[in-house]
């Protein structure tokens, strides 16, 4: 994802069932991450609208027990009746897909990923694994102000002590 922002584009949809794990028979110990169903993807300097807004406090709870722990809590809102202050015309324009809320659901999807994973060569020790969630837990921040990017959580995974190797191509290369 980090490749992605570099390039301007935000994929707006990031769940577990848009990422694609690859787990290569000839090398057990590593894992492929990739992302799929770029429907909804735009590009950083559109201003396209959340598609979480409901006509009621009732309606936008039950989509939220559906799909709410991967959509940044600003995307939610609730709108009122037309030619209002909070028509859904006026209130949709203040909940528009960022990177931030593209970052929240990858924190999201990692930490579901990463929670239980002890591999000593990953880590080193407790105090790494515990920086390392740390990293992950700041992209879930729900203050979009305060979340952390993933350009930051990316140059931290990538440098001592974790060292990560970023592919230099999609697994599916050779297919």
């Amino acid at each position: 994802m980090d490749r992605v922002y570099k390039g301007y584009l935000q994929h707006n949809d990031i769940s577990p069932g848009n990422v694609l794990l690859h787990f290569p028979e000839d090398k057990v110990s590593e894992v492929y991450i990739g992302v799929c169903d770029w429907g909804l993807a735009s590009r950083v300097c559109e201003t396209t609208p959340s598609r979480y807004g409901y006509p009621s406090d009732e309606a936008r709870t039950e989509a939220f027990k559906e799909r709410g722990s991967f959509v940044a809590p600003e995307l939610w809102y609730t709108y009122g009746k037309p030619n209002s202050e909070t028509s859904y015309e006026t209130v949709r324009r203040r909940h528009l897909y960022t990177q931030a809320a593209d970052a929240y659901s990858v924190g999201v999807v990692a930490n579901m990923i990463w929670k239980d994973e002890d591999d000593f060569d990953l880590f080193k020790d407790t105090a790494g694994k515990a920086r390392f969630a740390v990293a992950l837990k700041e992209l879930t921040n729900p203050d979009p102000k305060s979340r952390s990017t993933l350009r930051l959580v990316h140059a931290t995974l990538t440098a001592p002590p974790y060292n990560f190797q970023i592919p230099e191509c999609c697994y599916r290369k050779h297919i």
